[in-house]
C-alpha cells in the first residue's frame, strides 16, 4: 500500500456510450454536479477509425469533469443508428469488463435518499466497512447508473490522516467537491481473467504502482458483492500519479461469471473504455506489443474530447480484452 505520489498514468477518462445523451447529463452534470467542458458532434474518418465504427456514424458527445486536473473525467457518447444494445443487463452483479464507477460522496444516507426519490436502484441500504486501522471506515452504496452503468458511492468516515482513508479525506477537504457535494471518478472497478496480464499491462506500458492487494472472502463481504458465500476474490488496487483515477481489478480465484467485453465497444450503451495520457504514445505502442496487447485501432492524429488534437490509440487490455484508450497531447 502506499501513499505517495508516483509517476503512472491515472484513469484520466472513463468512456461511456449512452441511450440518451440528454437523460444522461441530467445525472452526472445535474445530480452529480459536475462540470460540462465541452460538447459537440464526432464524425468523420479519424473519428470512424478510431473507434472502429461504420462509415456515416456520428457521435453526439459530453465531456464532464472536475477538479484541477485532467485525471477521472467522462465522455458521454450518443452514438447514432440503431443497432445499439446495452453491454450490461441490470440484473448482472458481477461481469468480466469494465464495470463501475466509484464517486466520493459527502452524506450518503442524504444521497441516498434523494437518489431513490429520482427512481434509481440500490442495490442494499449503505454499508458500513472497516478496513483495520491502517486503512480506516466507509460506507459504500452501490446502484444501477444510467446506461447499464453501476455507481458506487462512497463516504469516507475516518480523519487521522496517517490512516489511508484520512489521507484522501484530507486531500479531498483541499481539492474540493462538486456543487452537489460529489468528485469525479476516483477508482474504476475492472473485472479480468487473468490477473497478471492486466497488472503487466497497467504496470508495464502505464507504469501505474501498487496500492493495496487482498483477497475477497466471507459470507458478508461476497453477500455485499452479489457473489456465491465461498467466492474467493483477488482484488488489486492500482494507482497513477494522482489520488482519483485508480483502477480496482478483480479476478474470480473460484467461480465462473460472464463477459461484458464483446459487447462493449461502440455503438454500444454502457462503459466501454478507460482513456490515459502518455508521454510517448510511440514507445507506449511498442510496450503494449512487447506484452501482447491486441490492437483494437492503430495510432493516429485525432481530436478527442477535452483534449485537443492528440496522437491516439486503442488496445485491448490483455488480462481481460477491455478497451484502453491511449493518448498523448499534440
Amino acid at each position: 500500500m502506499s501513499q505517495k505520489q508516483t509517476a503512472g498514468a491515472p484513469v484520466s477518462v472513463v468512456v461511456i456510450g449512452v441511450g440518451s445523451l440528454d437523460a444522461s447529463l441530467g445525472f452526472y452534470a445535474g445530480t452529480l454536479g459536475l462540470g460540462i467542458g465541452e460538447s459537440g458532434t464526432l464524425e468523420g474518418g479519424e473519428f470512424e477509425r478510431h473507434w472502429r465504427v461504420p462509415p456515416g456514424t456520428t457521435a453526439r458527445y459530453a465531456f464532464l469533469g472536475h477538479g484541477a486536473h485532467p485525471v477521472g473525467r467522462i465522455q458521454l457518447m450518443e452514438f447514432s443508428g440503431s443497432t445499439r444494445r446495452q453491454v450490461r443487463p441490470t440484473e448482472l452483479r458481477r461481469a468480466v469488463g469494465l464495470f463501475n464507477l466509484n464517486i466520493y460522496a459527502s452524506d450518503i444516507r442524504r444521497d441516498y435518499g434523494r437518489l431513490q426519490a429520482q427512481g434509481f436502484r440500490f442495490w442494499s441500504e449503505p454499508a458500513h466497512n472497516n478496513f483495520g486501522p491502517a486503512v480506516g471506515e466507509t460506507l459504500e452504496a452501490a446502484f444501477d447508473g444510467p446506461d447499464g452503468v453501476v455507481i458506487n458511492l462512497i463516504q469516507l468516515l475516518t480523519e487521522d490522516p496517517q490512516t489511508v482513508i484520512g489521507h484522501i479525506t484530507r486531500f479531498i477537504a483541499g481539492y474540493g467537491r462538486t456543487p452537489t457535494g460529489f468528485t469525479s471518478v476516483v477508482t474504476t472497478a475492472h473485472t479480468v481473467t487473468d490477473m497478471d496480464k492486466a497488472l503487466a499491462f497497467y504496470y508495464g506500458p502505464l507504469q501505474m504502482t501498487l496500492f493495496l492487494e487482498s483477497i475477497l472472502q466471507g459470507p458478508v463481504t461476497n453477500r455485499a458483492l452479489g457473489l456465491p458465500e465461498a467466492a474467493r476474490t483477488r482484488s488489486v488496487i492500482v494507482q497513477g500519479s494522482h489520488e482519483y483515477g485508480k483502477i480496482a481489478l478483480a479476478s474470480a480465484l473460484n467461480y465462473e461469471i460472464p463477459s461484458l467485453v464483446a459487447d462493449a465497444v461502440p455503438p454500444n450503451i454502457g462503459y466501454l473504455a478507460q482513456s490515459f495520457q502518455v508521454a510517448n504514445l510511440d514507445a507506449t505502442a511498442q510496450a503494449c506489443a512487447g506484452i501482447g496487447a491486441e490492437v483494437f485501432s492503430g495510432p493516429q492524429d485525432i481530436g478527442l474530447p477535452g483534449r485537443g488534437r492528440c496522437r491516439a490509440m486503442v488496445v485491448r487490455n490483455p488480462g481481460s480484452g477491455a478497451l484502453q484508450e491511449l493518448f498523448q497531447p499534440l
